[in-house]
C-alpha cells in the first residue's frame, strides 16, 4: 500500500514565491494552474485543486483584501453629507427590514425629486406605505385616507360602492407625492 506524500499548504512568502515561479511556466504552456496550485499543498482528498482557498491564501499573502459589499456601502454612506446620512438612516429606521443600502440609495434619489431631502422632511411628509403598485395603492390609500384620517363615518352599505379610485384621482393626488419601488409605493404629503 502506498501512500502520496502530504505537500504541506504554503502560505505567506513562500506561497508568493511559489506563484512568482510558476508563472511564467503557466504563461508558457509547459504547467497549468492547477497544477501551481496542487504544488502549493492546495488539493483536496479526492485530488482535485482548491483554487477558492488558494488564490484567497495568496491575496492575503500579498496584503490585498478584495472590497467586499459591505465595504462598498460603508464607503458609499460615509461620502453622503449629514442631512443625507440623517435621511439614510430614518429610512433605514421606518423601512429597513425589506430594504438593501442600493434601495435605500435610489430611494434617497428619488426622494430628492420631490423635494425631501433630510431626515425631519421625510418623518414630516411620510404617510402611508403599501406593498403593492401604484392604481391598487392608491385606491388602498384614498380608502384609508377618507376612513381613518378624516374619520369619515360610511355605512357600510355604502362603503363598497365608493369608488376609491376616482377620489384619488380627483381629491387627494394633488396633496401627495408616490413613489413606486420594488417594495411598494410610499405616499408623502405635498409641502
Amino acid at each position: 500500500m502506498s501512500t502520496a506524500a502530504v505537500i504541506p499548504m504554503l502560505k505567506g512568502d513562500a506561497l508568493v514565491a511559489h506563484q512568482n515561479e510558476y508563472m511564467p511556466l503557466v504563461i508558457r504552456g509547459e504547467k497549468t494552474r492547477t497544477d501551481m496550485i496542487k504544488d502549493a499543498g492546495y488539493v483536496y482528498d479526492n485530488g482535485k485543486a482548491m483554487y477558492t482557498q488558494y488564490y484567497t491564501e495568496l491575496l492575503n499573502a500579498k496584503g490585498i483584501r478584495p472590497a467586499t459589499n459591505n465595504d462598498v456601502a460603508d464607503a458609499e454612506y460615509d461620502a453622503l453629507d449629514s442631512d443625507k446620512r440623517e435621511l439614510y438612516d430614518a429610512i433605514d429606521a421606518k423601512l429597513g427590514s425589506k430594504w438593501t443600502h442600493e434601495e435605500i440609495i435610489e430611494f434617497i434619489d428619488e426622494l430628492d425629486d420631490i423635494g425631501i431631502t433630510d431626515a425631519m422632511a421625510f418623518e414630516d411628509t411620510f404617510e402611508w406605505e403599501h406593498d403593492s403598485y401604484s392604481s391598487y395603492a392608491e385606491k388602498e390609500f384614498a380608502e384609508y385616507f377618507v376612513i381613518e384620517v378624516m374619520n369619515a363615518q360610511i355605512p357600510d352599505i355604502a362603503l363598497y360602492a365608493v369608488d376609491w379610485q376616482h377620489v384619488w384621482d380627483h381629491d387627494l393626488r394633488y396633496d401627495y407625492n408616490t413613489i413606486e419601488t420594488a417594495n411598494g409605493t410610499y405616499f408623502f404629503r405635498n409641502n
